[in-house]
């Protein structure tokens, strides 16, 4: 057994957490993760894909602006469509996620401890993570696809009327709404025509950093950004002893969450440095090495308050990343959720919210994935287009009174 330091966790550096329920959960222990030499593979493939998504991300911004994705959530949403993939649909989405060489059913069982552990893992941490699967209650789905996500990633299921697109909208935006607290209240716009399937992936997080701001101490002070100009910021003050790394390009400060098995990074650019710099540097390997050489160092820490929401098709990024074919009308497989038509995604939308403040950090995410058909399997039209064989006969003595062949129909 391979035990996961909690620091390996915090790689997934998107996911701020917090701790709540502090009367009754006080005198608690945090557990010890431990896991199979598997399973920390399934976790440093993700932080991988989270690396490499992340920077795609912010590559593909317009403009400088406040962004923030959940790996975490993006690769459970991902994971449950890919119990439906078959053929190179299948092969693409593994190597993007780098898990090639591991089982659908590896990655399901280690998924599953791994929510599992993670949940529970500090009393003094709220962390809720929920799946579901909105489907066409017309549209035959295959059992195989909706039972192993269920059992695994404990999805609710629910079959839906979807040309009553008042009813599907509130069912869907109400479920995302309900298991984020609130804090992204929506994920669809319309349901249109050809949709057939949601997937939809939800985290929450909520709790109080380990050592408290006082809001006492809270003051605007100036904040620079990378156009050099000047804003006025409230910022938490408090003086302790955190881990610290520092290099060329950043200054690296870990704040911890709760009982200390969640923690935030804080990566601050040194002078001369942006935020491009730091982000093109973030791998596994530099990660490691990071957060090995951190020291426990006083520091008088400056943060800023603040509060925002991200939104952002994924479409894109993962074409760039290597999933094209579960785009395709013509080359996706998702053979594995039906066979009644040819499906492919059309959307996989990600929308995150943060607020950090004195008393710690929520977060939440939520990750959708639409599936439609692109044409039936089964085609109920008959297309007379090309030469055909014809007869006429008798129904009762079945004699037959015509019979001839139709090569031409122009020819008179």
């Amino acid at each position: 057994m391979k035990k996961i330091k909690y620091v390996a966790l915090t790689a997934v550096l998107f996911l701020a957490t917090a701790a709540c329920n502090k009367n009754d959960e006080e005198n608690k222990i945090p557990s010890e993760i431990t896991m199979t030499e598997k399973s920390a593979d399934i976790i440093a493939a993700d932080n991988q894909f989270g690396f490499e998504l992340f920077q795609k991300v912010n590559a593909s911004l317009d403009e400088p602006k406040n962004t923030m994705i959940s790996p975490m959530s993006v690769s459970l949403a991902l994971a449950m469509v890919y119990n439906g993939t078959d053929g190179d649909t299948k092969k693409q989405m593994e190597d993007m996620l780098h898990k090639s060489g591991m089982t659908p059913d590896e990655i399901n069982e280690n998924y599953k401890e791994l929510v599992a552990a993670l949940s529970s893992h500090d009393p003094k941490v709220k962390l809720a993570i929920s799946n579901a699967i909105f489907y066409k209650n017309t549209f035959p789905v295959k059992n195989e696809f909706i039972t192993t996500n269920q059992n695994y990633y404990n999805a609710e299921v629910a079959g839906l009327d979807f040309s009553q697109t008042t009813e599907t909208l509130n069912k869907v935006n109400g479920w995302v709404n309900t298991n984020t607290k609130g804090k992204i209240e929506k994920i669809l716009d319309k349901v249109r025509d050809k949709d057939i399937m949601y997937l939809i992936n939800a985290i929450y997080f909520n709790g109080e950093w380990q050592y408290r701001f006082n809001s006492k101490d809270t003051t605007n002070m100036p904040f620079t950004k990378e156009d050099n100009q000047v804003v006025q910021a409230p910022t938490m003050t408090i003086e302790n002893k955190f881990n610290y790394f520092s290099n060329q390009t950043f200054q690296m400060l870990e704040i911890p969450y709760g009982s200390g098995k969640y923690s935030m990074l804080v990566f601050l650019p040194t002078s001369g440095k942006t935020t491009n710099d730091v982000i093109s540097m973030l791998n596994p390997g530099n990660m490691t090495d990071w957060l090995s050489r951190m020291t426990e160092l006083n520091r008088k820490l400056y943060l800023p308050k603040f509060e925002f929401k991200f939104d952002q098709s994924l479409v894109d990024v993962l074409k760039a990343l290597g999933m094209t074919d579960a785009f395709s009308d013509v080359k996706a497989n998702l053979t594995g959720i039906s066979d009644a038509a040819q499906l492919s995604i059309s959307e996989v939308m990600h929308k995150s919210y943060i607020k950090v403040d004195e008393r710690g950090t929520e977060a939440a995410a939520v990750t959708e994935v639409t599936i439609i058909y692109t044409s039936t399997g089964q085609d109920n039209s008959f297309r007379v287009d090309h030469p055909f064989v014809f007869a006429i006969r008798e129904k009762d003595t079945k004699a037959i009174l015509f019979i001839g062949k139709m090569m031409n129909p122009t020819q008179k």
